[in-house]
């Protein structure tokens, strides 16, 4: 009888054994397909925030319009237009902070913090941004000040004159 009862004891504790394995192969898998889902709408959101400022500044004249002269010559426009466009500006990097630590953490994609390290490469050597960033700079955490300064100072350029006014980009009857 004590046999028995030791016989069905070992298999219990097979069966248990299996059961653990089991269960923690089915979390590994809840696990990975959460941290997908995460990632997925981490993404999602990041890019919605983007698009939207965005969509909002190049749907918008006066906002686009303030924003490429900003770009081109801050000193050009009134204090309340620089405002304007440094608050805007502001509230962009701010999701580029977020985005940056996010990316930091491995929760957002490094594929879109590639995508935003290039469109911050292209407004880089802009006056208007370099006012920006002189400005509003110590509003951001550290490591996203490091991050942007290291941007600024590569030697990389995407804007190919995309704030030059149309008359500068038009080629002379000598080229």
């Amino acid at each position: 009888m004590e046999n028995r009862i030791q016989k069905i004891s070992i298999i219990t504790e097979i069966v248990g054994a299996i059961a653990i394995v089991i269960s923690l192969i089915f979390v590994g898998i809840q696990f990975t397909e959460n941290t997908k889902a995460t990632k997925s709408a981490t993404a999602a959101s990041t890019v919605a925030t983007i698009s939207s400022w965005y969509n909002e500044m190049g749907n918008n004249q006066q906002s686009s319009s303030l924003f490429y002269n900003f770009m081109a010559d801050p000193e050009a426009l009134t204090s309340e237009e620089r405002f304007q466009v440094i608050i805007s500006l502001h509230g962009l990097f701010l999701t580029f902070q977020n985005s940056y630590y996010l990316s930091q953490q491995g929760t957002l994609d490094s594929h879109i913090e590639e995508s935003i390290t290039k469109a911050a490469i292209g407004v880089k050597d802009q006056p208007g941004f370099r006012l920006f960033w002189k400005l509003r700079r110590e509003l951001f955490f550290p490591e996203f000040q490091n991050h942007i300064d290291e941007i600024v100072d590569t030697d990389i350029e995407i804007s190919e004159g995309m704030y030059k006014s149309v008359d500068e980009q038009k080629p002379t009857d000598q080229e």
